[in-house]
């Protein structure tokens, strides 16, 4: 498969040199820019927070470029977070080719096309699909578009992951190179690493809304072990936006996924710099309802109310399920875009006083989860301004 890869991207490469040289008369243009984020927390769970009254803390700064020369095209992300966040990491960056408007391609790290897009969620926080790497995902390899009037394909092949790699120790007590946790998108960890993965998603479009389908295969290598061995996902997703000014927009999606992995029955994710585990089967379930609200008081614009909803049902026998819920909004002032969110969880790594990634997170969050687990929640204001 590595050579089948390689030969794939000298191919493309020669193709897209031999495009821009035939179009030397072709202008070119660039766009630049970005934003600077800051987050307002308090995590009612955490001591500290509740003595202090939170905290106010930097959360990003990232830049985007986006260029294009006659049909090649380039869009590229790249984000600066504290450096127990993950310090400086790529979020996406790919050269692409259009053929014509309904049809694309494009190579490098770009967004895995699985569910509704480009998100899920309303909020700031994203919904469970995300921390088990099925929203937002962004992975190295190709991926074709062909959209129409009533239709959005898309059929991709990712090598692997995006982000580095990293000296790890792994579990058989040998070690080597490894996945680098400090990256944007969770995926997998660990012993594990990604290695091959197709993806294909169709959606109908209808009256503002959509309709689709998606589908995931791949395969991953085991470092401990050094074999591989498979996953695969799939999701059904629903997208409504209704009343004359599109106001009101409406999200549903279920998706399942299932890792073979022998012996186990959990499985490491990674991002940010953090792992933790997740059930290595299991069904997710997300709903969410927000409503804009044009408003003209000072540079406001808008406010969005939102509601998003998740219930993962685990596959292992013994396991605990996990719930998520936000409810916020979003004011546009110009530039500016507030979040103002309070969200919980239940068995969720990222709600409640084991961290959210202590030793025992297994036993309260995305892996086996306690039997009955308290709602632990988190309200968050994130400051952006956007350039």
């Amino acid at each position: 498969m590595k050579q089948v890869f390689c030969n794939v991207i000298k191919l493309f490469v020669l193709f897209f040199f031999s495009i821009a040289s035939s179009n030397a008369q072709n202008t070119s243009n660039l766009e630049l820019g970005g934003s600077i984020r800051f987050n307002y927390r308090y995590k009612a769970w955490d001591q500290n927070h509740r003595d202090t009254g939170g905290d106010a803390v930097f959360d990003v700064f990232l830049l985007k470029a986006k260029a294009n020369y006659s049909k090649l095209f380039l869009d590229a992300e790249y984000r600066f977070y504290p450096s127990d966040f993950g310090g400086g990491m790529l979020k996406h960056g790919f050269i692409g080719y259009k053929f014509n408007e309904k049809t694309q391609i494009q190579v490098g790290v770009n967004q895995v096309p699985f569910g509704i897009l480009p998100y899920t969620a309303h909020s700031w926080f994203f919904n469970l699909p995300y921390y088990v790497g099925l929203e937002d995902d962004y992975d190295t390899g190709i991926k074709f578009l062909y959209n129409t009037d009533k239709f959005d394909f898309a059929l991709a092949w990712y090598k692997n992951a995006e982000g580095g790699k990293s000296w790890q120790d792994f579990s058989n007590g040998t070690s080597g190179y490894g996945v680098d946790p400090a990256r944007y998108s969770y995926d997998l960890a660990g012993d594990m690493e990604e290695n091959g993965q197709f993806n294909a998603r169709v959606a109908y479009k209808f009256h503002d809304q959509e309709i689709g389908v998606s589908g995931q295969l791949g395969r991953y290598l085991n470092h401990s072990s050094r074999e591989h061995d498979s996953h695969y996902a799939m999701a059904i997703h629903y997208n409504g936006k209704f009343l004359a000014q599109k106001q009101l927009d409406v999200k549903l999606e279920a998706l399942t996924y299932k890792y073979n992995l022998a012996g186990k029955d959990e499985i490491t994710m990674a991002a940010y710099n953090y792992s933790y585990d997740i059930a290595k089967e299991a069904s997710v379930f997300s709903g969410g309802i927000a409503y804009t609200i044009p408003v003209q008081w000072g540079m406001l614009e808008s406010v969005q109310l939102y509601e998003n909803y998740n219930y993962m049902l685990k596959g292992p026998d013994g396991f605990n399920d996990s719930q998520m819920n936000v409810v916020g909004m979003l004011l546009t002032a110009g530039p500016i875009y507030t979040y103002i969110d309070y969200a919980s969880g239940k068995n969720h790594d990222w709600f409640g006083p084991w961290g959210a990634f202590g030793e025992e997170s297994n036993r309260y969050g995305l892996g086996k989860g306690a039997d009955d687990p308290q709602w632990h929640s988190w309200f968050n204001i994130n400051l952006g301004y956007y350039f």
